[in-house]
């Protein structure tokens, strides 16, 4: 048996087990961790023998500093979304700039000499800007910190676009949005752009202003699909000593509708004492309770189920 994971904060949410269950297995399990730090995260893969995972926010950059081995990707780009464990040493590595270039050629998008937008400045649009200056894209950035947004234009030589513009903005052949969902630019209402890539796949005020200008949308799962399939090379066909097995994007696709687990919600609540009675990770939710009390812990679960079903 091998168990994989997601690590998060919220992760109930994520989509990852649905989407890398065809990939796994019959004994493999795919679970969800809400670990209370990103040193925790790599605990929590050593102690539970956890032999690859998908890091999502907000412990992409933090998480950077207690991997052993850091991919030449993730290095340049100073974040990381998957990591892989190899007797006990962890390798972490960054595919998320695939997902952004992959999703917008897949939707006609030629990036080369193209004008594309960044928005923000976090782990996730870092790998948006890394992934289109190496496909030779014009990138433009910009983000409500105005230093975060200055820096990384200076390290890509991309063209800062400040928050508070009040003029109209070039010509954008698309934009990338890496917002919270209720983020969005002042400037929004003076942009011309061809195309939305919104790196969340629930509502946004980006998504609900570009839609009301006919403008198309490219939904977040296009990029989570991408990134799955170079994620799954490094963690989880890796492992299978099968790299050159061919992954469709049909394959990751199938199973990443609406979460199926609601009214039958597994969750195993981690400590020094129940980690020796974690058996398989056949779990929806793993809450990392080392340091906490039951009441934070039933905080932490509510929090959760708020945010995966709503209220």
């Amino acid at each position: 048996m091998a168990l994989y994971a997601v690590f998060g904060q919220p992760v109930l949410h994520s989509k990852s087990p649905q989407m890398f269950c065809p990939l796994l297995d019959v004994s493999d399990h795919y679970t969800r961790i809400r670990p209370g730090s990103a040193e925790d995260s790599i605990h929590i893969v050593q102690d539970l023998n956890i032999k690859g995972a998908s890091v999502t926010a907000p412990f992409k950059e933090s998480i950077f500093h207690f991997v052993d081995h850091v991919s030449e990707e993730a290095s340049s780009i100073g974040a990381i979304n998957c990591i892989r464990n190899e007797g006990g040493k962890i390798f972490g590595h960054n595919t998320d700039h695939e997902g952004v270039t992959r999703a917008l050629e897949e939707a006609g998008v030629q990036l080369q000499g193209r004008n594309v937008l960044v928005l923000g400045a976090g782990g996730a649009a870092k790998a948006a800007v890394f992934g289109l200056t190496r496909a030779q894209a014009n990138v433009f950035i910009s983000n409500r910190t105005y230093e975060k947004a200055k820096a990384l234009t200076e390290k890509y030589g991309a063209t800062l676009v400040p928050w508070e513009r009040t003029a109209k903005t070039p010509w954008f052949d698309a934009v990338v949005s890496t917002l919270l969902p209720e983020a969005i630019p002042p400037f929004a209402g003076y942009m011309a752009y061809g195309c939305l890539l919104d790196a969340v796949y629930k509502p946004s005020l980006m998504s609900e202003h570009t839609r009301s200008c006919g403008i198309k949308i490219i939904p977040g799962e296009r990029w989570l699909i991408w990134q799955g399939i170079a994620a799954a090379r490094f963690y989880i066909i890796n492992k299978k000593k099968n790299k050159e097995k061919r992954i469709a994007p049909e394959t990751l696709e199938q199973n990443i509708g609406d979460n199926p687990y609601r009214e039958k919600l597994r969750i195993f609540v981690l400590n020094e004492q129940s980690k020796n009675e974690f058996v398989d990770g056949d779990y929806d939710l793993v809450v990392s309770a080392f340091g906490k009390n039951k009441n934070q812990i039933a905080t932490i679960i509510d929090e959760e189920k708020r945010l995966a079903f709503g209220a």
